[in-house]
């Protein structure tokens, strides 16, 4: 077996080690790639040059998790309006292509009879589109329309997300509306979490959970803050309401990168 010494200034050597023992000491910090190592009777080489401690002295791996893709800059603080004047300026140059998926949500599912249930279908799938395009609008990429249809390569995942959170979000409403309040919150980042990750459905929601956790009562404000702007959109007839949904989603959007954010999490 092969017998290393540890060569220091002014000659000493320290030793011998088996291979092992080698790497223990480099664990231990007390050999570094730069000190002199004696192997059998071969001249002294740096540590890092030997062949069987290259894979000791390797660097790690650089991660493969991007950072969280925003070019807008997130409020320090949480606050209601704060979220949604800035959707709002964001929204305002891309209104078009973005009205215009929320309007096509509405005429399909407004088809009497089966428009309900086509969109039970593919409301998921739509969505995590959706969520996509924004998301993108966050990074600096302009929306398309053709981007709400993206989202069909999560199909199973989205759909099988929206019907556990309906089924669940309803059993809690029956239970005195509070408890369907709380899951809704605690749920409410499921769909971004799916449109950006390859995460199933029960760990995107469990993402969601985790993401949200002391910060669902801000959630709820958030909410109730949307629902004046929603009520102006209904008053600017149809083309109001799907800009002021835009702006909805686009005000969770931010709540989503900001609970990112916030929490060390890349996406």
């Amino acid at each position: 077996m092969d017998q290393y010494k540890v060569v220091v200034p002014g000659g000493k050597e320290y030793g011998p080690v088996d291979l092992p023992g080698l790497i223990k000491w480099v664990s231990e910090g007390r050999v570094t790639a730069t000190t002199l190592i004696r192997k059998n009777q071969d001249e002294p080489v740096a540590a890092g040059t030997l062949p069987e401690l290259g894979a000791t002295f390797a660097p790690a791996p650089a991660s493969t998790v991007p950072p969280i893709a925003t070019t807008v800059t997130l409020p320090s603080e949480w606050r209601s309006w704060d979220f949604i004047g800035q959707a709002w300026e964001i929204v305002k140059p891309h209104w078009l292509p973005l009205s215009v998926m929320f309007l096509l949500l509405s005429i399909v599912g407004a088809v009497p009879y089966i428009g309900g249930c086509v969109m039970f279908v593919v409301r998921g799938a739509i969505m995590v589109g959706i969520y996509r395009a924004i998301l993108g609008l966050l990074a600096g990429r302009t929306p398309t329309i053709e981007m709400m249809f993206s989202g069909f390569d999560r199909f199973g995942q989205a759909f099988v997300a929206v019907l556990v959170i309906s089924i669940l979000v309803s059993l809690g409403f029956i239970c005195l509306i509070v408890p369907g309040i709380i899951l809704a919150l605690m749920w409410v980042c499921t769909l971004p979490v799916i449109a950006e990750t390859d995460q199933d459905f029960w760990t995107a929601m469990q993402t969601s959970a985790a993401l949200t956790r002391g910060y669902r009562w801000e959630l709820f404000c958030l909410a109730l803050a949307n629902i004046p702007i929603l009520i102006l959109g209904v008053l600017c007839c149809c083309v109001g309401v799907c800009v002021s949904q835009a702006v909805m989603y686009t005000s969770f959007a931010l709540a989503y990168r900001w609970l990112q954010a916030r929490q060390g999490v890349t996406a």
